[in-house]
Order: structure tokens, then sequence, then C-alpha cells
């Protein structure tokens, strides 16, 4: 009577358990760089809805940077032209509009271009002198991309997103690598 006992099952079984480790740290490596890719998407889009902003312009100001601590969504500590919000030419001077769903703010001010992009200047008056030079001139800012991050709770909300992508993204791989 011959015996036979097929090992071959639980030899391909105990490779795939040795292969998780492995797997779970490309998962994680690519959860992260679904992150960087996502994370500023998240963050334009929840700027876009409180700022009167262009896409292109929040695009441009926010970054994300990997540290040894990890992932970090970075921008840019320089304020943005107010030229960049709501801003029209008045009678008066300049009429913008930094917040969506906000009246607008007039300020005497001109507008002018500075290589080919338009730019909001203010005269500064004289102390004491009702007349306005025509130097002094200072550029009008809002807020910058780096304030607007920090903006009340925000930083949560962007902390939470950015948990809530890489934990569905690793799900997802896992799923996927385990399946094979």
């Amino acid at each position: 009577m011959d015996i036979f006992i097929d090992a071959n099952a639980v030899l391909d079984a105990a490779k795939r358990v040795s292969e998780i480790p492995a797997k779970v740290a490309v998962a994680q490596r690519r959860a992260l760089g679904t992150l960087r890719r996502r994370w500023p998407v998240i963050a334009r889009r929840d700027i876009q809805t409180e700022y009167a902003l262009s896409a292109q312009r929040v695009r441009g100001g926010i970054s994300v940077r990997t540290t040894r601590e990890g992932v970090e969504l970075v921008g840019v500590a320089r304020g943005v032209g107010l030229r960049n919000f709501g801003t029209r030419k008045t009678a008066d001077g300049l009429s913008y509009t930094a917040l969506r769903g906000k009246r607008g703010f007039r300020r005497k001010g001109f507008e002018n271009r500075y290589r080919g992009t338009p730019i909001a200047f203010e005269r500064t008056p004289i102390s004491g002198d009702k007349r306005v030079p025509r130097t002094p001139i200072r550029r009008l800012y809002g807020p910058s991309l780096a304030q607007m991050l920090r903006k009340d709770n925000r930083p949560e909300r962007m902390a939470q997103a950015g948990l809530d992508v890489i934990t569905a993204e690793i799900d997802r791989l896992l799923l996927r690598s385990l399946r094979r």
C-alpha cells in the first residue's frame, strides 16, 4: 500500500503568508504616493469653498512634502495679490471680494500691469496733506495660502481627509494583492 502526501498546497500557503509583510510595505508606499497626489486637490477644493480664488492660483501655492515623520501639506507664506481675488475697477478705486458670498470692500487704489500680470496698488498719503503724491505706492495683498490652510478647523479637516485617503488606499491595495 502506497501512501502519498501532497504538501504543495501547504507550501504555497506558507509562501503566501511569508509574502504579506512585503506586500504591506509596498501598499504603504503606494498609499503615501496617492496621498501626495490627492491631498492638494482636497485642500484646494476646501479653500475655494471659502475664498474667491481661482483653482490655478490655489494650486500654485500648495504643495506636499515628505519628512521623516510623515507627509506635510504646505502653503506658501507670501500673501496672495489682491488682484487674484474678485477685484473690479470702480470710479472710486478698486472693489474686491476675498470671501465667497460676502459683499465686496472698496479701496482707494489702482490697477497696473507688471510683466503682463495685473496687480493692485495703493498710494500712501502724506500725513496731514490732502494730496496724494505719485509715490510711494504699495502693493495690496490678501491672506496667504499658509494662512488659509491654518484658518479655523481646516488643519483638522485636512488631517482627517488625509487619513481617510491613506486608509482607503491601503485597504484597496491589500485586498487586491491578497486576491492574487
